[in-house]
């Protein structure tokens, strides 16, 4: 049935005079004249009670300082997104207005939504490239040095173009040797980011490759987006093979630029980065051979000079002052000996003496030979006993002579042992003395040693 008053389509029931509609028809109606009215509309707002539902929509409220508009943007829309749409940013929305039917609401149904005052790409890149950032994809800690010399480069790029023609003539220019493969892919356009993320994870599967070149020549920054899309710039971040950077021109900046593991300014410098030139790099071999050759030189200058040094060394001055103390000892004791020895034959000559006085005083024969008799038997006990003594005295010089010998420092050195001293110049006689780490100087027969100690072992017999 139509109304001529209200010029709408309803069904509707009469109670006398009264038009009676329930709440479906009404918010029908509504939803039939509201949603023609307002098509193709451009708001101006700050977007609050941002949320993304698990289905892919996006919801949220628009507002100004005076009213509140529902908004709603569906899956398919969303996609389209170049930024992450946030409570508080201040935007632009086109759409139409909606009506939905279940609340009784009206909503705006938006298709396009642009950053107000900064372009969506731009801010899609400082967004993220803070979320990068904050996961640490830009620290200098995680990114991996590159080889000194690759024998194998894979390179991720169009294969059509100015760009893959000018790496190729660098890279066999400066090193004809090396081994290229190119992962031929989009740069530019929707499926780019793609392409150039498989690109990245195929040279990584088939291994083998010591670096990556990333390349794409220069181009504005919707030329260049695919080099900031977040699965580009992840795919950088989980290779193992270092990854070099070489997008647009010195200028321009990309997301892959901080997350890669080197960034060239050019395609060109990215070549010259990751490959030195054969012949300078066989100067630098000859180089390297001369300073070893001084090296080498000044190395045996110097270990000759310590050998000298060792053999003018204090601590065998003081063996030989100890051996030459010993020796004094035995020449002392060996004339104590001799001086002993002289003084009982002395003192044996003058009871002799004495006894010829006293047989000369008696003047009696018999007593004179008797006595005679009994000085000769005394002197030859006499002269028995000082050679016994003399044997005596000759056997403990022999032994202190060999027991010198044996306690002599340089007598054990001749035999295999040595000296070891610690740093503070103390002769080391027990394992606890010393500590792992410690310097020690061996003092061997021929020669020293400069140790370092790496390891100490208890004899538990002696603990």
């Amino acid at each position: 049935m139509k109304d001529n008053q209200t010029g709408n389509l309803f069904e509707t029931s009469r109670d006398t005079d009264r038009v009676i509609l329930s709440v479906t028809e009404l918010t029908r109606n509504i939803k039939l004249n509201l949603e023609g009215q307002f098509m193709n509309l451009w708001i101006d707002g700050e977007l609050s009670n941002v949320r993304l539902a698990a289905s892919g929509h996006l919801y949220f409220d628009l507002k100004d300082d005076q009213a509140i508009l529902r908004g709603v943007m569906f899956r398919n829309s969303v996609r389209g997104l170049r930024f992450r749409p946030e409570d508080g940013m201040a935007v632009l929305v086109g759409g139409h207005l909606t009506v939905y039917e279940p609340r009784g609401t009206y909503q705006i149904r938006v298709e396009r939504m642009e950053p107000r005052g900064k372009g969506a790409l731009r801010l899609a890149f400082e967004q993220l490239k803070t979320k990068l950032a904050k996961e640490g994809l830009f620290e200098e800690e995680r990114k991996k040095p590159l080889p000194l010399l690759p024998k194998r480069l894979g390179i991720v790029t169009s294969p059509s173009g100015a760009v893959i023609h000018d790496l190729c003539r660098i890279l066999h220019r400066r090193f004809p040797n090396l081994e290229v493969m190119v992962y031929p892919t989009q740069v530019q356009g929707e499926r780019a980011a793609a392409g150039i993320a498989k690109g990245i994870q195929v040279l990584n599967r088939m291994g083998g490759f010591d670096i990556i070149i990333v390349a794409r020549g220069g181009g504005s920054l919707e030329d260049l987006w695919a080099f900031n899309e977040e699965s580009v710039a992840r795919a950088i971040a989980r290779s193992e093979i270092p990854v070099v950077s070489a997008v647009g021109h010195e200028t321009d900046v990309t997301i892959s630029d901080f997350v890669a593991d080197i960034r060239a300014s050019t395609p060109s410098a990215a070549a010259e980065i990751v490959v030195h030139r054969k012949d300078a790099f066989q100067e630098q071999v000859v180089g390297l051979r001369n300073r070893l050759n001084k090296a080498r030189t000044a190395r045996v200058t110097e270990l000759s000079n310590r050998l000298d040094r060792a053999a003018n060394h204090g601590v065998f001055a003081s063996v030989e002052h100890f051996v030459e103390l010993k020796g004094q000892r035995v020449d002392e004791a060996g004339l104590r000996a001799r001086t002993s020895i002289d003084r009982r034959l002395g003192e044996a000559d003058r009871r002799i003496q004495g006894l010829e006085r006293r047989l000369e005083a008696r003047r009696i024969d018999r007593r004179l030979g008797e006595s005679r008799a009994r000085w000769t038997t005394l002197l030859a006990r006499l002269h028995a006993a000082e050679r016994g003594r003399q044997e005596i005295v000759r056997h403990k010089l022999g032994s202190a002579s060999a027991k010198l010998e044996t306690l002599s420092p340089l007598g054990v050195l001749g035999r295999g042992y040595s000296l070891t001293w610690t740093d503070q110049g103390k002769l080391l006689r027990r394992v606890k003395d010393v500590r792992v780490g410690e310097a020690l100087s061996i003092n061997l027969h021929e020669g020293s040693l400069d140790c370092r100690v790496e390891n100490v072992s208890k004899d538990e017999h002696h603990e």
